[in-house]
């Protein structure tokens, strides 16, 4: 992937001194949509703007407990998992992949068709639903013939990255379009019919799965991730991925919750979205972040022969409880978006003594909700970024930053640190190393990717006690700041030990979970230092697997 498909982002300047970087986008964010023609819509409508309140503190974040489940959890129905799970699945034979072709397979366009699921997770014995169409993001010709669905698991597997577990038979598709309603929200979607139905298999082994459609040539076309649960606590980790923020920055039909079409700044930002919708295939930055946030992070941990059990954030947020199960939660990669429920599930699991593992950065930057579309409850995220034309005026669901006064929950409250920068490059010094680390004290996280965002730590009433900081460096700007913001960013990767016990790590930077493996589609850190956070994610995986090892950790 050039880095002209990388997903553009602007700056937006908070309501307090803290400032926000959103993602915005320029030239080649809409790579496949060119034919998109601005649109007149009607304005949005304003109300009285709500009311500041007082930043939670820390102190009264102890006494935040567990969010309620919205439904009783339906466990998984998948067989158990033995404890070498892991083990037994890389001794299966892959697809005929390499890291290298992982590293060369462009999903943030479709080629020749694309596809959407209507389901993000799964267990054994329920049936997702494909919707496909000839749909070619880029103006080429679309290559006649049938379409086959597969769905792959990502792993190891000796190298390959991915096994086959199921195969369609040919499907003659239609030509698809997409549909931007016509009202304030400017959402897209692509109410595309049926084409095929999968049904998960007990010989399904729980994991993270991509359903790609394949061309009469065998070529990957587009993709949809999907996860197959475990059975509850099947492994004491438990991996959070980021469905929220990947259809956020989905930019199919033109639009994301960023941009939309327009001949400046200003328009563009008035067009995007002000809802994303889930019935769409998932392209530009939002299927750029699964290559780089998931594949890579799954592929290296089983690797690694490390147990851990996936699920979305959309399960996290309609059943909370679900994370008691597991001695320790990981996010990995880009972590933008939340609920308010998942902030408070994660604030109740590290005051209940559940570690907390960041490899990640930008984390719990945007509160958002979740409505229904046609096809089901929860499939239409709401990012209007504006308190007085957010329609819901409810504080805890209003679509704002969680850092903004209105709200004031900010994210240093489970990780330590808030965003500081965004497209920067440089290098991270070591500050504090540990000796539970088992890593150099003396060697730097050098030859940072452009595209990193980044952390740091902060002053406030938010701030957890017994921060420590590992690495930290001042860092470049890709590109120029604006004018009202001209601070040096500042990066850091940090632990904490929590009172209860429980123990987080923030990695602090987007990019920290792509250079665990070498099919990363981002560009590359220094070896030397892709081996040292190689290196700290396995330690750092390993130890969290005890409840509240914050306590045995100096």
């Amino acid at each position: 992937m050039k880095l002209s498909f990388f997903s553009r982002k602007i700056m937006l300047i908070s309501t307090v001194s803290l400032f926000a970087l959103v993602a915005g986008v320029v030239g080649a964010y809409f790579y496949g949509e060119k034919n998109v023609v601005e649109e007149k819509f009607p304005a949005l409508t304003a109300h009285a703007d709500p009311p500041f309140r007082a930043m939670m503190t820390f102190a009264d974040s102890q006494n935040i407990s567990w969010p309620q489940d919205s439904s009783t959890f339906p466990d998984s129905t998948c067989p158990e998992l033995s404890s070498t799970w892991v083990h037994d699945e890389n001794l299966k034979s892959g697809v005929n992949m390499t890291a290298s072709t992982w590293k060369n397979l462009e999903l943030s366009a479709a080629h020749g068709s694309a596809l959407w699921l209507d389901q993000s997770s799964v267990s054994c014995g329920q049936s997702v639903k494909v919707h496909a169409a000839l749909y070619e993001s880029n103006n080429n010709e679309m290559v006649p013939g049938p379409r086959y669905f597969a769905a792959w698991r990502i792993g190891y597997y000796n190298g390959a990255g991915a096994r086959e577990v199921w195969r369609s038979h040919g499907v003659k598709l239609k030509v698809g379009k997409s549909i931007t309603v016509h009202d304030a929200t400017r959402y897209t979607e692509a109410r595309w019919p049926v084409s095929s139905t999968l049904t998960v298999g007990n010989d399904w082994t729980p994991g993270f799965y991509l359903i790609v459609s394949i061309s009469p040539f065998g070529q990957v076309e587009s993709a949809a991730p999907l996860i197959v649960r475990s059975p509850m606590g099947s492994s004491k980790l438990v991996m959070m991925q980021s469905f929220l923020t990947w259809n956020a920055y989905n930019s199919f039909g033109g639009r994301s919750t960023y941009e939309g079409p327009g001949k400046d700044g200003t328009a563009t930002r008035d067009q995007r979205s002000r809802i994303a919708s889930f019935d769409r295939p998932l392209l530009g930055s939002g299927a750029f972040s699964v290559q780089r946030d998931a594949i890579p992070f799954i592929q290296f941990a089983e690797q690694q022969g490390i147990n851990i059990d996936q699920v979305s954030d959309l399960d996290i947020n309609k059943w909370p409880s679900l994370i008691t199960h597991y001695n320790a939660v990981v996010i990995g990669g880009h972590a933008e978006y939340f609920t308010h429920g998942m902030l408070n599930t994660f604030i109740a699991a590290r005051n209940s003594g559940i570690n907390i593992a960041v490899f990640g950065g930008n984390t719990a930057y945007w509160q958002t909700r979740l409505e229904p579309s046609l096809t089901g409850p929860d499939r239409h995220l709401i990012m209007y970024r504006s308190a007085i034309q957010d329609p819901n005026t409810n504080i805890d669901q209003v679509s704002i930053q969680f850092a903004d006064r209105r709200i004031n929950t900010p994210s240093n409250l489970i990780t330590g640190e808030q965003t500081d920068g965004v497209h920067v490059y440089g290098t991270l010094k070591p500050v504090s190393i540990p000796a539970w680390l088992k890593v150099p004290k003396n060697q730097s996280i050098s030859g940072l990717s452009s595209d990193t965002e980044v952390e740091k730590t902060v002053r406030n009433d938010a701030q957890p006690p017994n921060v420590h900081v590992l690495y930290s460096g001042t860092l470049t700007r890709r590109d120029a700041a604006p004018s009202a913001y001209i601070a040096t960013p500042v990066g850091q990767t940090d632990w904490i030990s929590f009172p209860s016990g429980s123990a987080e790590f923030n990695a602090g930077m987007t990019t920290w979970s792509c250079q665990l493996s070498d099919s990363c589609v981002d560009l590359p850190f220094d070896p030397a230092s892709q081996r040292l956070l190689r290196n700290i994610t396995l330690q750092v995986l390993t130890l969290w697997q005890q409840n509240s090892v914050g306590r045995l950790l100096k």
